[in-house]
């Protein structure tokens, strides 16, 4: 099965939700698509732009890499991550600017289509 993850945070929590969620799935035998859009972005640069607002994302930031989970889901070679093509013009990005984490630069309608019948997760 194909499982959607839409990432719409740059929140460290959120971004580490993300990467736990793909790599449950990964473990599952599933194939994960990782659709980073609007601030979700920013976690994926180069230097990634993380939000350390909420207490959770505070201590995940001062303990471990919040990269881990999705660097182990890529790993299994059942997870792509892409970035959102109209958020990526939004910030004036390009995909020189965006961590070799990130296989694409996509639209919306191509990630719904690549998913299918699947499942999708939303995570703002």
């Amino acid at each position: 099965m194909k499982v959607g993850i839409i990432l719409g945070s740059n929140e460290a929590s959120k971004v580490t939700y993300a990467g736990i969620h793909s790599l449950i799935e990964t473990s599952l035998d599933n194939e994960v698509v990782l659709f980073a859009t609007m601030d979700g972005i920013k976690a994926f640069l180069k230097q990634p732009d993380l939000k350390r607002e909420e207490s959770s994302s505070k201590l995940i930031v001062e303990k471990e890499d919040p990269f881990q989970y999705i660097r182990k889901a890529k790993n299994s070679g059942k997870a792509k991550i892409v970035v959102c093509s109209y958020a990526t013009k939004l910030f004036n990005l390009n995909k020189d600017d965006y961590s070799d984490v990130v296989d694409d630069i996509e639209g919306v309608t191509s990630f719904e289509l690549e998913i299918g019948d699947g499942k999708s997760i939303t995570n703002w």
